[in-house]
């Protein structure tokens, strides 16, 4: 009777390791976990444009919105090597899938890139504005970033609410050249 009781609780025991190595073998992290894969958190959207080692990176590209009809465009933007920002072309995409009229879009002067300086778009004295009759907040925009270097590039990316609390306070900073409020 003793020999019967031990062989239950052996088979129990081992019932129970192989249960508790299914658990761990089943719930571990395989090669497609979320957090191996490359994501955009932010709600522009990420390319890199031109040849691997000669890359102009753009992260998180948006139109920034006040109202409809206006807007700025966000973005940062490394160069691997010397690159010029030269123009911006594009449409809004309407909510019917069409696209809008094309954009009026203000780039002040060409756009100086330095290998490894990070620029900051909505940091420079004048922001790259677009207008269009058909530029809505919440909708998408599709742009066409050209580069003296590396070319154009075409993208879709999202037109967001400038008045949400992350967005307010954006606004051009003074040139060098433009006088103080006291001069």
């Amino acid at each position: 009777m003793a020999h019967l009781a031990r062989t239950r609780v052996h088979r129990s025991l081992a019932a129970t390791l192989i249960g508790l190595a299914l658990l761990v073998f089943m719930s571990a992290c395989g090669m497609k976990a979320q957090t191996t894969q490359p994501y955009t958190p932010a709600e522009g959207v990420n390319t890199n444009i031109g040849p691997t080692g000669e890359w102009v990176q753009v992260r998180n590209l948006m139109v920034l919105s006040r109202g409809n009809g206006e807007g700025f465009l966000s973005a940062s933007i490394v160069a691997d090597q010397s690159d010029t920002l030269t123009g911006v072309t594009g449409h809004p995409i309407k909510t019917s899938g069409d696209p809008g009229a094309e954009f009026t879009a203000t780039l002040a002067k060409p756009l100086e890139l330095t290998p490894g300086k990070l620029v900051v778009l909505t940091d420079e004295a004048e922001l790259i504005t677009v207008q269009s009759s058909d530029l809505m907040v919440g909708g998408e925009a599709e742009l066409t970033l050209s580069f003296a270097n590396v070319g154009d590039q075409t993208l879709k990316v999202p037109v967001v609410d400038a008045n949400q609390p992350d967005y307010k306070t954006i606004s051009p900073r003074p040139s060098a050249a433009s006088p103080s409020p006291s001069s």
